[in-house]
């Protein structure tokens, strides 16, 4: 099952998560953990959804500050609200930093009913606490024209609009083909020139990028301060295989050594592979907290 059929399944037939009693979180209800390192909550899909109060304790305990929620389409993740979500994250030390959600096409009308969806979505992030809505997957199709990748542009600075008026911010999360070409354009370099900065920002993916044939450290410096998120993941261009951060191709050393410059704000892990998700999580994790902008040593 890929990821988009995993999420609109989760969206439409989610599992009762169990509960754990108060006191398994007393002792962790304390300042929030420290350091920067957060994590996509796709990561760990297949223990999730059995026991979300335990999943979140467990990547707690390895050290993440920060969760970003997937499949967030309406107020609930996994049968809790954003605000609930917030809290019991919250009470392990965590916060809620953004959310994978997003639409199709929309009209340039924002007055349209259909509007609704970013101006809800907007309003439920922020009860939780979260200030960054990514559109999680490209809108449109992928036999896309110049005309079509005019029109996501467009969207993307119209939603862009929407959520500010919300007071968050919205942005878009690339995959494999944002990597290809329509005519002399790069999709995701015409998508990153074609919108108002103000209004859309980037969360660039490594691993994709990687997969998809591009240039991580290329993308961060030709476009400073437009990629302000990133999701740490990592992919094996020779065996062809997502896997542990670095032990791929992405070049997590040269990319931490213009973070800062580049205007790196959210880091979040997102692991591709569910073979020991928790382990794994912790292997990515503990790889990252050796660069000084993670703040964990």
């Amino acid at each position: 099952m890929n990821r988009r059929q995993f999420i609109s399944r989760s969206a439409t037939a989610l599992a009762l998560s169990s509960l754990v009693g108060q006191e398994a979180f007393a002792s962790l209800a304390a300042a929030p953990n420290k350091g920067r390192i957060g994590i996509q909550l796709y990561s760990v899909r297949d223990d999730i959804p059995k026991d979300v109060p335990g999943t979140l304790k467990k990547l707690s305990q390895i050290g993440f500050s920060q969760i970003e929620p997937y499949g967030f389409n309406s107020d609930k993740f996994l049968n809790y609200t954003m605000k609930e979500l917030s809290k019991m994250a919250g009470d392990l030390g965590m916060v809620i930093t953004s959310t994978h959600t997003g639409s199709g096409l929309l009209s340039e009308d924002t007055n349209a009913p259909e509007w609704d969806f970013w101006k809800k979505c907007a309003e439920y992030l922020k009860s939780g606490g979260g200030k960054y809505a990514v559109q999680s997957s490209l809108p449109g199709g992928r036999n896309l024209t110049l005309d079509g990748l005019k029109r996501i542009a467009t969207f993307f600075n119209k939603a862009g609009e929407v959520c500010k008026k919300g007071g968050i911010k919205f942005g878009f999360h690339n995959h494999i083909e944002e990597l290809n070409k329509v005519g002399d354009e790069v999709i995701l370099e015409y998508l990153i020139k074609n919108t108002d900065p103000a209004l859309v920002f980037f969360q660039l993916d490594m691993g994709h990028t990687v997969r998809g044939g591009g240039d991580c450290y290329q993308l961060l410096r030709k476009y400073p301060k437009r990629i302000p998120m990133w999701h740490a993941s990592d992919y094996h261009a020779i065996n062809k295989v997502y896997t542990q951060l670095g032990q791929g191709s992405v070049p997590y050393p040269a990319l931490f050594e213009v973070a800062e410059s580049t205007g790196l704000e959210i880091l979040t892990i997102e692991q591709e592979t569910n073979i020991d998700a928790i382990g794994a999580c912790k292997k990515d994790f503990d790889y990252l907290k050796q660069f000084k902008w993670t703040g964990v040593l």
